[in-house]
């Protein structure tokens, strides 16, 4: 190991023996606002992950970039109002992802070495998670930083995130596609993402727009994972069919894993007003009974049986605290604590640290969702620098 991923990790578990120790667990605490750009654990990402040019790079996916690992890097860089690389992020995203125009067209999801051996897009397809966090951070950035034209462009991509992505689908209200092709089933419908699809994101879109699309989808995403953990566990992918409503659909699978890891820690980190949140948590309870059980997180899961299979990775141990303290396992959210410092930290792997940064910046209160779906940034501790 080179001296600096040594250094890397000592920084990355000091920090997180800190938190552990020092951190109140409340969403409903105030959040003081403060211009902290010493968050270290974004420092370490943004040294690790995020080239000069602002082009995120997945080294475990052969040096590849995603939407989603810009769009999750700009919502870091914003909530340590950094913003130098936020616009390096965004500029990259746009030239590269975006044709140079983030007005005209979604985000390409995929953008690494193609099989001529040049650079650029490899599936041209866009992933509706990342243009709905797209549109969601510019909106926060514009306000942060007071910015008339991120404002114009997030109204723009969220204009057109509603004419591409969402679908009203007949008697059950509109949901949001993963992309605008390859999604409908065979045998009729859709088949959707629930981890897609974060409550406060939503509710973030509904403040800031006059469409009624982004409130109705709240509720059609509370429907759907309702509908499809018969086991009190998230699948990855589902389906849903005109007048049927959502189901676990072998088409679509029942596995739950590293999509679905994240909507336990969509839900945890809702404000404790949200009359959701409880409503979402309640069909979660299997997450809870299997690392309590286990002692570690499942690698995956059978949605429609309940059976797990293998041992997950340090980053989703990171990822289910907020999760494991809002349903009231604070001895198993301590041994996933005890897990990740026994590693050394949440491993260097891109898509572990991202699932880390969300988690333990929401526990060391660098961020908090407001109940209208608004950010609030800032910390109660003293920033790490």
């Amino acid at each position: 190991m080179m001296a600096w991923e040594q250094l890397a990790l000592m920084r990355s578990r000091r920090h997180f023996l800190e938190s552990v120790v020092a951190v109140a667990l409340t969403s409903s605490r105030t959040v003081r606002a403060a211009n902290c750009d010493g968050w270290s654990d974004w420092i370490i990402f943004r040294d690790k992950f995020v080239q000069a040019d602002g082009r995120v790079v997945d080294f475990s996916a052969d040096a590849q970039s995603t939407s989603e690992g810009q769009t999750y890097a700009m919502f870091f860089a914003l909530v340590a109002n950094d913003r130098p690389s936020f616009d390096r992020l965004l500029a990259w995203t746009r030239a590269n992802l975006a044709q140079g125009d983030l007005t005209a067209r979604l985000m390409a999801w995929k953008w690494g070495r193609r099989t001529d051996g040049n650079w650029g897009v490899m599936d041209s397809n866009a992933a509706g998670d990342a243009d709905l966090w797209l549109a969601y951070v510019l909106f926060q950035a514009a306000r942060r930083w007071r910015d008339s034209s991120l404002q114009a462009t997030a109204e723009l991509l969220q204009a057109r995130i509603e004419k591409e992505l969402v679908v009203n689908v007949a008697g059950v209200g509109p949901v949001l596609l993963p992309g605008p092709q390859g999604f409908a089933l065979k045998s009729g419908g859709w088949k959707l993402n629930p981890s897609y699809l974060p409550l406060p994101v939503l509710r973030g879109l509904a403040t800031e727009v006059p469409s009624a699309v982004w409130g109705a989808l709240v509720a059609t995403t509370v429907t759907m994972i309702e509908s499809v953990t018969p086991q009190y566990l998230v699948p990855d992918w589902v389906a849903v069919r005109p007048e049927r409503g959502f189901v676990l659909d072998p088409e679509s699978g029942y596995q739950g894993s590293y999509d679905a890891i994240r909507a336990y820690l969509w839900a945890a980190m809702m404000p404790t007003q949200d009359p959701m949140r409880n409503r979402l948590l309640a069909r979660m309870t299997g997450m809870r009974e299997l690392v309590e059980r286990l002692l570690v997180p499942p690698a995956s899961v059978n949605a429609y049986s309940g059976q797990p299979e293998g041992s997950g990775p340090g980053g989703f141990s990171a990822a289910l605290l907020p999760y494991l303290y809002a349903v009231g396992a604070k001895t198993a959210a301590r041994q996933q604590r005890l897990r990740i410092v026994a590693m050394g930290g949440v491993p260097l792997v891109y898509y572990e640290q991202a699932l880390g940064l969300f988690s333990l910046g929401w526990i060391d209160q660098h961020f908090r969702f407001a109940p209208d779906g608004r950010l609030d940034w800032g910390v109660t501790l003293t920033c790490k620098i």
